[in-house]
């Protein structure tokens, strides 16, 4: 972290600039908004076991759509949102080389989460990644939430895959338990407080399942790092390739994990 950063104050203002910076220098790249590419295949893989071929998605907070154009093929159409004009850009050219039926079943747009141009009721389901944890202040993320109930149809899913306090002082528990220093927050994310959010996500919603990555969160953050000290762990190493592998067979261990996905759905 810079001074610079150190000292800003994390607003809405600053997070803006930082992801339109980020998409302004590497919005083309398949990792621009997350470097494990580990993981964020396992967590694409468990949204789309959620997805049907009838659902009309909202993937909120899309970034430049490496995600979004995975879901297409599974559904009838996908709309990815992102506040950053530069991330829809690097979107769209990422989808002109995709097959024409991904094209088809693929929208791009410009839009806040807490403020969607969309009507009541549609979309059959929305999916958020890491999107919440962008947003500075917690009731803003609660209205966000909000906004996603409003959109889905009733009985719709929110497959919400977020950074959580809990899930990354678990992490950081078994990381000193063995002698590694602790993980810091990033800087300019707000990451959610479970029992918090929850609360009051469950005023428009169900919460029917909640995935926790915790064999991939335990190999990859704690075993991997103790395997290269004092170098510093690549994402790309192979025992992070084994650790996806393993934990598609044993996704948890004890919740070790900072990533977490809510299966909502939303009330009738």
């Amino acid at each position: 972290m810079t001074t610079m950063q150190v000292e800003k104050k994390l607003t809405d203002a600053v997070v803006y600039e930082y992801w339109e910076t980020k998409a302004a220098t590497a919005g083309d790249d398949p990792l621009v908004t997350i470097r494990d590419h580990h993981y964020r295949e396992l967590e694409i893989e468990a949204i789309q076991r959620h997805l049907s071929r009838d659902d009309r998605v909202l993937d909120i907070g899309c970034g430049n759509g490496h995600a979004t154009l995975q879901y297409a093929p599974l559904v009838r159409h996908v709309t990815g949102v992102d506040y950053s004009p530069s991330m829809i850009e690097a979107a769209k050219r990422l989808i002109g080389s995709e097959s024409r039926e991904v094209q088809s079943r693929t929208t791009f747009a410009v839009a806040d989460a807490r403020d969607l141009p969309y009507e009541d009721a549609s979309f059959s389901c929305v999916v958020m990644e890491r999107c919440l944890i962008n947003i500075p202040d917690r009731t803003q993320q609660i209205t966000a939430a909000a906004e996603a109930a409003r959109v889905l149809t009733k009985g719709g899913l929110l497959l919400l895959a977020e950074v959580t306090l809990q899930g990354h002082e678990k992490v950081n528990h078994y990381r000193t338990m063995f002698g590694l220093d602790k993980l810091k927050v990033h800087w300019h994310n707000t990451y959610l407080d479970e029992p918090t959010f929850l609360k009051a996500a469950c005023k428009h919603f169900t919460l029917i399942d909640t995935v926790r990555f915790g064999m991939y969160g335990f190999l990859s953050k704690v075993l991997h790092p103790m395997f290269s000290d004092p170098k510093e762990p690549s994402f790309d190493g192979r025992i992070n390739k084994v650790a996806a592998q393993i934990a598609r067979k044993i996704p948890d261990f004890d919740g070790c994990t900072h990533q977490v996905m809510f299966v909502l759905k939303k009330k009738k």
